[in-house]
């Protein structure tokens, strides 16, 4: 239901000012003259439901203006409508005939409609970011109870990547079926297997429940990331995966939250895979309704068709996959495992250093996906390698408070990576080709990740953990030039455009 918002104002003006207060909006809002002293939106392109502001002045003694504003908003997006509205009332009020938007919101209006959808994505982003994570968690934990090694777990780890071999044909067949029947499908699917591991009799069984799970979770992640870009204007796609992207940290930061119990005894790390079924049970419901994209449901052709996948787009862009997640999965899989191992933490412990260091990141993924519009997308990917990559690595080479302190500068920033390069993924390709060209790039990352793992497990054998995944942050470095000359920028571009 609708919120009704009113804000009013009454301030003395110059003659100036009150002609610029008399001129139709431009920016946040696109106002309309009704002729009788009020302005009005289009719906359809607005943010609020509805929109009204009226204007009435009154010359003072002194021949100074009078000007009263009133303001009536109604919005209807659910549970972050009211700090919108309420955000951008200072704005509202202002004299000024163009309403910038506030670093907070993409640079372009954000249609109420697309930010809905994008709220349910976002509801979705954080069920498919617990799944995901659980292994990577749990494993040492896992291990313990198994009597495994860190061998055996690397070989885990290194099982679970072939997910993607799985995820692959789900996506070739994504345009026979649709995306949302498919993507509702991998939602329920994902639920049932993450909560089956907690019945896993063996490090076997669970990686094998595992790489079905995340077969599941990587066709959703795919599509759930194409149904933002589809929907929204040219320049808030890098702004909405980095919403996206605050789901998934939410998600994955849930699993960290509940890490404590993974410490309880030696089978209490099952409760954790337990507890997927109520996070399945709210990403189903987030997107049971979704609507296709205008531009997805025009197509007639649903047939699979390699030749429609630029060969060169497909190659950097499955390249910087390759890269980026050479480095960041292990570091992400086995810091449980090094800061256990390596530093001596508890499960308490390894739980708050991770929230603690990884809440600076939802401001990098914020400030990112706002600069990646802005400032452009390979600009803000350079510099989140450099800092926040370098920032990572030297945290696994250092101790007290030096880690901490490095962790914190590396999670800020590497985070404003991700927008800037994930929304390559959709950008690159076009509608017919966009989920079998995401599952492609998808492939080539964990390509990257099962190396980057094969590396740690067999170089952690006779050297620190620590060292082993540093070193994976040279190969990262290679992506730098290949920004700089191979990357098309397409800030403020159209799909169609680019």
């Amino acid at each position: 239901m609708p919120r009704h918002f009113r804000f009013v104002e009454t301030i003395p003006l110059t003659d100036s000012q009150f002609a610029e207060l008399s001129k139709p909006r431009r920016g946040v809002v696109r106002e309309v003259a009704n002729g009788d002293g009020t302005f009005s939106i289009v719906d359809d392109d607005s943010l609020f439901s509805s929109y009204l502001r009226k204007v009435t002045v009154e010359k003072s003694l002194d021949g100074t203006l009078e000007c009263r504003q009133e303001i009536e908003v109604e919005s209807s997006i659910p549970l972050i409508g009211d700090l919108i509205v309420r955000g951008l009332r200072g704005r509202l009020l202002s004299i000024a005939s163009t309403i910038d938007s506030p670093p907070w919101l993409p640079p372009d209006a954000l249609p109420e409609r697309n930010l809905k959808e994008l709220i349910r994505l976002f509801f979705l982003s954080i069920a498919v970011a617990y799944f995901t994570t659980l292994m990577g968690q749990t494993l040492t934990f896992a291990a313990r109870e198994f009597g495994s090694s860190v061998h055996a777990q690397a070989n885990a780890l290194f099982a679970s990547r072939l997910d993607i071999f799985v995820a692959l044909p789900i996506l070739m067949l994504t345009k026979r079926f649709g995306r949302n029947v498919t993507l509702r499908a991998m939602v329920v699917a994902g639920a049932l297997l993450s909560a089956s591991t907690a019945l896993a009799p063996s490090l076997l069984a669970l990686t094998t429940l595992q790489v079905f799970a995340k077969a599941s979770t990587a066709v959703a992640g795919i599509l759930v990331t194409i149904l933002a870009a589809e929907k929204v204007p040219s320049r808030a796609r890098a702004w909405s995966l980095a919403v996206l992207l605050i789901g998934t940290a939410l998600g994955a930061g849930s699993c960290d939250v509940l890490l404590p119990i993974a410490g309880i005894s030696n089978t209490s790390w099952r409760i954790l895979y337990a507890i997927s079924l109520p996070f399945g049970i709210i990403g189903y419901f987030a997107v049971r309704n979704l609507t296709d994209s205008q531009r997805y449901s025009v197509i007639v052709d649903r047939r699979i068709d390699f030749r429609a996948i630029d060969p060169k787009r497909l190659a950097i862009a499955s390249m910087a996959a390759f890269l980026t997640n050479a480095f960041l999965i292990p570091s992400t899989q086995f810091r449980n495992e090094y800061l256990r191992n390596s530093r001596h933490f508890s499960a308490a412990a390894i739980g708050l250093f991770v929230i603690l260091t990884n809440i600076p990141g939802a401001l990098g993924l914020a400030i990112g996906g706002r600069f990646a519009e802005t400032k452009g997308r390979r600009v803000v990917a350079i510099l989140g390698i450099v800092v926040g990559g370098g920032g990572l690595a030297l945290g696994f080479l250092t101790t007290g408070v030096s880690l901490w302190i490095w962790t914190i500068i590396g999670s800020a920033c590497i985070t404003a990576v991700v927008p800037s390069l994930g929304v390559y993924q959709t950008e690159l390709f076009d509608t017919s080709s966009r989920s079998l060209g995401g599952g492609l790039v998808t492939l080539a990352a964990r390509i990257g990740s099962i190396l980057g793992i094969f590396f740690v497990g067999f170089y952690g054998q006779s050297h620190p953990l620590g060292n082993s995944l540093a070193l994976l942050f040279i190969p990262m470095l290679l992506l730098i030039p290949i920004l700089i000359f191979f990357f098309p920028e397409t800030k403020g571009l159209e799909l169609e455009e680019i």
